[in-house]
């Protein structure tokens, strides 16, 4: 019965000393020295989730002995860098500093922010429309039938695709007066009873004594328009003076004035070029 007590207090004590020789250590978590190269350097927005300290807390606490001291010492060493871990940071603090990642502890991911050009609305601009080449529309007038003529000659080199149009009207170039005349008789005499007689019946008259054409020939009035002339004649040969004539001191015309429409810059500039080597005097206006 001794021998038996013995071996088992032998045995407890083998025990013991097993026991003993296989506890670890305490370690000072918060003594040990930094590595470097296992730190990460987080945003400056970087908030950890709340159950990645609390996951890594307790498995810091099973990973202990019991042991008292040393429960007490890991506890503050795993608070401490998660204090530091937790602190918000300002991001629009101009002196935010990047926080310190904890071995052990991976941070979240950051927050993807979408390129502006992925947010911004596409608006979309409508294009431009093609500007079209104005088209210019020139007159030339007017032109008496020479003048035309002369135009007309220099008109195909311009290489038109549209002929210019025409408008004609007539109008009386000259003085634009009517003289009314009487021709001489035989003789001088006979012309001076003549005037008298034309005299005693109200119609005034005198004889042209300047060289030309009309010398010696009773001049009876000169009138602004024809049909007083004219009637004039009428009174005279109802008296029985049947000789008496109109004279229109002018003539009538024939003036067209040119319209060229359509035309692009090149062909204005050839125009205008024309114009000024054929008819300087009368100048290309704009199409009314």
């Amino acid at each position: 019965m001794k021998w038996f007590l013995v071996i088992i207090v032998v045995l407890n004590g083998v025990v013991g000393m097993y026991a003993l020789l296989k506890q670890k250590p305490v370690v000072e978590i918060g003594a040990q020295d930094t590595n470097t190269a296992q730190l990460k350097v987080l945003p400056a927005g970087w908030i950890p989730t709340a159950s990645a300290p609390l996951h890594n807390a307790s498995a810091a606490a099973t990973a202990l002995p019991d042991n008292l001291d040393a429960s007490a010492s890991a506890s503050a060493s795993a608070s401490r860098p998660a204090k530091h871990a937790t602190a918000p940071l300002s991001a629009s603090s101009p002196q935010a500093k990047p926080a310190i990642v904890v071995p052990g502890i991976q941070p979240p991911a950051a927050p993807v922010t979408p390129p502006a050009a992925a947010v911004a609305k596409v608006v979309a601009v409508p294009a431009e429309p093609a500007k079209t080449a104005s088209k210019q529309c020139l007159a030339w007038g007017g032109l008496d039938p020479k003048q035309l003529e002369r135009v007309q000659g220099g008109l195909p080199q311009l290489k038109l695709g549209t002929p210019p149009q025409a408008a004609v009207k007539e109008e009386t170039r000259g003085s634009g007066r009517a003289w009314v005349f009487y021709p001489p008789l035989a003789t001088q005499a006979e012309t001076q009873t003549l005037v008298a007689e034309l005299r005693a019946k109200g119609f005034d008259s005198y004889i042209v004594r300047t060289d030309g054409k009309y010398k010696g020939h009773l001049s009876l009035g000169l009138f602004s328009k024809e049909s007083a002339a004219n009637l004039l004649v009428s009174k005279l040969k109802a008296a029985g003076y049947d000789k008496a004539e109109v004279d229109s001191r002018g003539s009538t015309v024939k003036i067209t004035t040119l319209s060229f429409s359509a035309l692009d810059k090149a062909q204005s500039e050839q125009l205008k070029a024309l114009q000024q080597r054929l008819l300087p005097g009368i100048p290309l206006q704009s199409c009314r």
